[in-house]
């Protein structure tokens, strides 16, 4: 049923047995609280009557704006005079419409559950739906924790790799110079024997020359032995100056042919790269700039720094010979300008016009020992 429909109160029909007289109207507008026995009781009609001139199907119910005919009486000294018979008739309608109210309560109190179900249940959907959420956003949060710790790992891992690898270099750098060391301990010591061995034999040789000369006296013979002796010892003595004298000529023309090759080689480089320079001016100023922009890349600063820590330690006012500053660059190079920033300009373009860049350089250089 509607809710809009009211089910009108009894709670007036305590004063039904009085007796009183009121005015009679054509039609009414229901009212909140007003029933149709009460109707009847002031308008001095009967419950049937109302019924009867409306066409109601249930006397117990009635809306409120409703409008009700209400047909006259001319019995009401009757009515008067038979209060009992109308409480009674009272008291069946409060029963019907008590027993109204309660069906309706309980239609009310089973929406009401409904309702409270239905809610309970979206209130369900959206708990799964925010947990599932939840866990969503917590797979991610997962997700991008193991991806951060993986690339942190790789980081280390590759950060070792290099340590490793300096560490090596430096190992095998030690390893040579140890092994540099230890030839040249062995060559002093070779040395130190075989002039060890001509003090001897000099020694000898003197010994051997005070008894033939003792012995010179007591026998001719012995005198010309002795000089066939000296003799020998004195040709013995000159092959062996002879070697040495020619031996030391070939050492010092190897070395001379090897400075000739390698200022030869220099001069041919220098060539080189002056020619490169002049052919590739343009492609050069670009490429300073491209290896302004690329000394921000780890890769090529981490390999700038290696060569320099190899070459000079990181020293802008080393010097060696002819090559001067942190690069090692030739002066020819710098032309007078040994300041920093014309170290970094001279360099740049060198490894650039030579390498291409400093991981190349670099790669060069722990092939061939230099750059």
């Amino acid at each position: 049923m509607k809710l809009n429909k009211v089910l009108v109160s009894a709670a007036a029909l305590s004063g039904i047995a009085a007796a009183g007289t009121a005015a009679n109207a054509d039609t009414v507008s229901v009212k909140a609280g007003d029933t149709v026995s009460e109707l009847a009781q002031k308008f001095n009609t009967t419950v049937e009557a109302i019924q009867k001139a409306n066409n109601l199907q249930n006397v117990n119910f009635i809306t409120v704006g409703e409008q009700l005919n209400i047909p006259a009486n001319d019995n009401t000294q009757q009515q008067v005079q038979q209060p009992q018979a109308n409480a009674a008739q009272v008291q069946q309608e409060q029963a019907a419409q008590q027993a109204a109210i309660a069906q309706q309560q309980a239609a009310q109190r089973q929406a009401q559950l409904a309702a409270q179900q239905k809610a309970a249940q979206a209130q369900a959907a959206l708990q799964a739906q925010q947990a599932a959420q939840a866990a969503a956003a917590q797979k991610q949060a997962e997700e991008q924790a193991a991806q951060q710790a993986a690339a942190q790992k790789a980081q280390q891992e590759a950060a070792a790799a290099q340590v490793a690898k300096e560490q090596q270099e430096k190992a095998e750098q030690a390893a040579q110079a140890q092994a540099a060391a230890q030839k040249q301990a062995e060559e002093q010591a070779a040395a130190k024997k075989a002039q060890e061995e001509a003090q001897q034999q000099a020694a000898a040789a003197q010994a051997a020359k005070e008894q033939q000369e003792k012995d010179a006296q007591q026998a001719q013979q012995a005198a010309a032995q002795k000089q066939a002796e000296e003799a020998a010892a004195k040709k013995a003595q000159e092959a062996k100056e002879a070697a040495a004298a020619q031996a030391a000529a070939n050492a010092k023309a190897a070395q001379q042919r090897a400075a000739q090759q390698a200022q030869a080689q220099q001069q041919q480089q220098k060539q080189q790269v002056a020619q490169q320079n002049t052919q590739q001016q343009a492609a050069n100023n670009n490429q300073q700039s491209n290896n302004n922009n690329n000394n921000s890349n780890s890769s090529e600063a981490a390999a700038k720094a290696w060569i320099v820590a190899h070459e000079s330690g990181g020293n802008y006012n080393a010097r060696n010979g002819q090559y001067i500053g942190a690069y090692q660059l030739s002066a020819s190079y710098l032309h007078g300008d040994y300041s920093q920033a014309n170290q970094d300009r001279v360099a740049n373009q060198y490894v650039a016009s030579r390498y291409g860049n400093w991981v190349n350089a670099q790669k060069h250089w722990e092939q061939c020992g230099w750059y």
